[in-house]
């Protein structure tokens, strides 16, 4: 009859062996449990952009095999182009996607012109109401970390972040288990399943089947209520003189054998409106593109541009994204600011 081991026989060395095994297999069953609830109510991993996704765009700006193009903006660029497609269609350049959601881009556009390394082409999208001096930093903590602590650490360590999040949903930090744990105790309900997807390109997709659009255009007629006023708050005289900066900018980049494209993208409904209520276009865009040392497009002046539906009047559907990016391209191609 075979003999069986005693627990004495057994060494402290394998005794924790199996603590740890056995610590670890419970461990992975409570990851892979919360992952299957999350994704049983209809959730989807996610990339989130930060500092360091943004920083690891920021190094890309200095191709030399093809020609960076360089994308600036807010929301309304970043969920409107198809960066893959930008590239298939035009294969000498080099995309890189800058724009940061809620915020207007001209301190990036200040950064690019004082680095000397940089000879790329710039398409800064933003509306006449962006360029008001009052939101010129907007997207300087972004400057300000990629000058001061981006590291090669960082980079590693944000490339393997972006793995994680591409594949897994608790790696949203309110889904992890902590987070869940918490929420269930305090009886809290969870947070609901995100609209948008962002690439780690950082390019973003809006799926309006899953947004309450009128509860979103309301969102912007809120937002712009308070800044509609019958005359802008800006003169303006007093405007282009506090243009100046870019306009120095501009040339900076442009001295060094790059170039800068202004670009306005389209906008509708209420939004539209009280845009062209706070800075008419004959007093403001219209001016800007005639002084300004560099090309300039307004979308609302392109059929092919303006026809595309912005269910909350300011941004695209994702299924919208191949043939505005199209239309875009188009656009660039047939002014000669770009080459096929």
């Amino acid at each position: 009859m075979p003999s069986s081991i005693s627990s004495s026989e057994v060494s402290p060395r394998q005794h924790w062996a199996w603590v740890w095994l056995s610590a670890t297999i419970i461990a992975v069953a409570i990851v892979v449990g919360v992952e299957a609830h999350w994704r049983a109510l209809g959730y989807q991993p996610n990339i989130r952009d930060s500092a360091q996704l943004w920083s690891i765009q920021r190094d890309r700006v200095y191709a030399t095999k093809k020609i960076p193009l360089v994308l600036l903006g807010a929301s309304r660029i970043e969920f409107a182009v198809d960066m893959k497609l930008l590239e298939q269609l035009l294969p000498r350049y080099r995309p890189v996607m800058l724009a940061q959601n809620a915020h207007y881009p001209l301190a990036v556009l200040r950064d690019l012109a004082g680095d000397k390394r940089f000879h790329g082409i710039v398409l800064c999208d933003i509306e006449s109401g962006g360029l008001d001096k009052i939101f010129t930093d907007m997207q300087q903590p972004l400057v300000d970390y990629y000058h001061r602590q981006w590291s090669p650490s960082w980079h590693a360590h944000r490339l393997l972040l972006t793995l994680w999040q591409k594949h897994a949903v608790i790696a949203d930090p309110d889904l992890g288990v902590v987070a869940s744990a918490r929420r269930w105790i305090s009886g809290e309900p969870p947070p609901r399943p995100d609209y948008f997807r962002f690439h780690a390109d950082r390019s973003g997709d809006i799926d309006y089947r899953q947004v309450d659009v009128a509860a979103a255009r309301r969102h912007f007629d809120d937002m712009v209520a308070n800044r509609t006023v019958p005359q802008a708050l800006v003169e303006p005289e007093q405007w282009f003189v506090e243009l100046v900066p870019v306009y120095k900018w501009t040339k900076q980049i442009q001295a060094r054998g790059g170039k800068v494209i202004f670009y306005q993208s389209p906008t509708s409904g209420a939004l539209h409106k009280a845009e062209a209520i706070r800075h008419p276009s004959a007093l403001y865009w219209d001016r800007f593109a005639a002084t300004v040392p560099a090309a300039s497009i307004d979308a609302a002046a392109v059929p092919a541009l303006r026809a595309f539906d912005q269910p909350d009047d300011s941004h695209l559907d994702f299924r919208d994204k191949p043939a505005y990016t199209t239309a875009l391209v188009d656009t660039l191609v047939a002014r000669g600011l770009l080459e096929r």
